[in-house]
């Protein structure tokens, strides 16, 4: 099976949820995302940083 049949099968079960309910693009607030990466790749470093493996595996 080809990706786009799968896709076109999935789409007519609904597994993706309605079409009409979609988040537009411009919905999304894009600057606390650009936060919250940046806050999570800086406690990555830190972590790293500290040698401490199992924090950054599990960040």
């Amino acid at each position: 099976m080809t990706a786009h049949a799968f896709a076109v099968a999935m789409a007519a079960l609904g597994v993706n949820g309605p079409e009409d309910d979609r988040a537009g693009w411009d919905a999304i607030d894009w600057r606390t995302c650009e936060d919250n990466v940046r806050r999570l790749r800086q406690r990555i470093f830190a972590a790293s940083r500290d040698g401490d493996l199992k924090k950054v595996r599990n960040l």
